[in-house]
């Protein structure tokens, strides 16, 4: 049913429990589901296991060219080997690939959409008779405008465009789900993130706006290299390390994800872990003491206790915030299932209230509340003022045309990838280049004019560019600028940064 029918209906005909409300939080490494339960007025998650293991499935699919079928989800990992695997699809929303498909070029858009309906046939689990009336999908709140409209093509494709509501940014559905009600007196709130592509960390003051809940965004920091991916990366190097060449690295990536459980999430350091990896000859047996595992951990734990200093002290409030001074610790994303995490967290705030517990289907859970809230079944919506994105797209303004560096709603502190630029005049040694933001009325603001010194001196159309765009707080930035070359004639030349200054960056 198309969601803004079921929105008209009376309350009554809305509570047929037929009807399901769902929530999705789709990341790059495992991919969660839940459901409004209309009988308790809660969100409730969907173990997508069968009742065995994770509650969550990894977002992989493989196709097997001999029998043309697909394998989804965790059966996907363990077969690596045969067959092509598709992992990441969500970071390619956005980048409109094309993937190899059994010889075939097929868009990721499509291959993503079959994961996206094996996922939601999930709630004929449930119910057989089930009818999806809403789905709302958390996505990171970085999430590009061109990666929005791929991930809801994805839906189109999937056949559930009628039924998907929004795309709400993931911070906001965390919070959601533990602010069910306006607070009696304003809190501050930590939310950690530890992803498969890094880990993040936001403050936000939590207070009553009437019937409604607002929360003000005061930091966002993030790190590469406390992630999902990184620590499997060590993993997979650590037990390559225990075999002789010739090993395959598919069967190795499954024995890692298998492991790593073992190693980390389950881990109640009694014993020696024994390891036997059987898909080469012979067999490879090895012990790992959990005093080489907690060698393995010190790096991460080191870089955990600098990032929790770093999320309170780089913040926009205006004032000091210490751990004493945060009311709520909120943990997400799976690698808080992850012993270790669990124990630095509490040890940064200890006697605070840290939640973690399911840390993957909080994000799901709350999207499903959002999406109760949105068609008109649960109450008191939650809003973020944020302190940290961009109004408008930031780029290069020359005449009538604009060449975008940093989209709109992207965050300051984010890595901006560079943008290619062949320069249509004569280039003297220097360059002035108009620094601008784009309104939304399609008008332009100069922010400043910048002066890039120390180029080449070079013809019309042989001199090309890569400018980007560095932030080093909210108000200022740097822009980078490189000569790349053009062809052998005109080789690179020596990277430039020009300092740009502007108050008010962030509205």
């Amino acid at each position: 049913m198309n969601w803004k029918k079921y929105k008209q209906l009376p309350i009554e005909q809305k509570q047929n429990e037929s009807y399901y409300i769902i929530g999705l939080d789709i990341g790059n490494d495992s991919s969660a589901l839940a459901f409004y339960n209309l009988a308790e007025n809660e969100p409730e998650a969907i173990d997508l296991s069968g009742g065995y293991g994770k509650p969550s499935i990894p977002t992989v699919l493989q196709y097997v060219p001999e029998t043309k079928e697909w394998v989804f989800g965790e059966y996907a990992v363990l077969n690596r080997g045969v067959g092509t695997i598709f992992s990441s699809l969500f970071s390619k929303m956005g980048r409109f690939d094309e993937l190899d498909v059994g010889g075939r070029s097929v868009s990721a858009a499509s291959v993503f959409a079959l994961f996206v309906k094996e996922l939601l046939a999930n709630v004929k689990s449930l119910n057989p008779k089930a009818e999806i009336v809403g789905i709302v999908v958390s996505v990171p709140a970085y999430f590009s405008e061109q990666a929005q409209e791929e991930l809801m093509r994805t839906f189109k494709l999937a056949g559930y465009e009628k039924e998907l509501i929004a795309l709400v940014p993931d911070r906001q559905c965390v919070l959601a789900h533990h602010y069910r009600k306006p607070p009696e007196r304003p809190e501050c709130a930590l939310i950690l993130d530890l992803g498969s592509r890094e880990m993040r960390g936001g403050l936000y003051d939590i207070s009553a706006d009437g019937d409604k809940i607002n929360a003000l965004s005061g930091s966002s920091v993030f790190d590469e290299e406390i992630s999902m991916s990184a620590l499997n990366r060590d993993i997979t190097d650590l037990f390559a390390s225990f075999l002789q060449d010739g090993y395959d690295k598919e069967q190795l990536l499954a024995f890692t994800y298998q492991h790593k459980d073992i190693l980390f999430q389950k881990n109640i350091r009694m014993k020696p872990q024994k390891l036997y990896y059987n898909f080469v000859y012979p067999p490879v047996r090895h012990t790992l003491t959990n005093e080489r595992v907690a060698e393995m951990l010190a790096p991460y734990t080191k870089r955990f206790e600098q990032f929790i200093r770093d999320v309170l002290e780089k913040n926009l409030f205006g004032r000091k915030i210490t751990p004493a001074q945060v009311e709520k610790v909120l943990c997400v994303g799976g690698g808080f299932d992850m012993l270790w995490a669990k124990e630095a967290v509490s040890k940064a705030f200890a006697k605070k209230a840290v939640f973690y517990k399911n840390p993957k289907l909080i994000t799901a859970e709350g999207a499903a509340l959002i999406a109760a809230q949105r068609l008109g079944i649960a109450g008191a919506p939650l809003s973020i003022e944020d302190n940290h994105q961009l109004a408008n797209p930031i780029g290069i303004a020359d005449g009538g045309s604009f060449l975008t560096l940093v989209e709109r709603n992207g965050f300051w502190w984010q890595k901006h990838a560079p943008k290619l630029v062949l320069v249509n005049s004569e280039v003297n040694g220097e360059l002035t280049l108009t620094l601008a933001e784009l309104l939304q009325n399609g008008e332009t603001r100069a922010i400043s004019q910048v002066k890039v010194e120390g180029l080449p001196k070079r013809p019309k159309g042989v001199t090309r560019l890569e400018i980007g765009v560095e932030f080093r707080s909210n108000t200022e930035m740097c822009l980078n600028v490189r000569d790349v070359g053009f062809g052998e004639l005109f080789p690179s030349t020596t990277p430039i940064q020009t300092q740009v200054s502007r108050q008010c960056l962030i509205p």
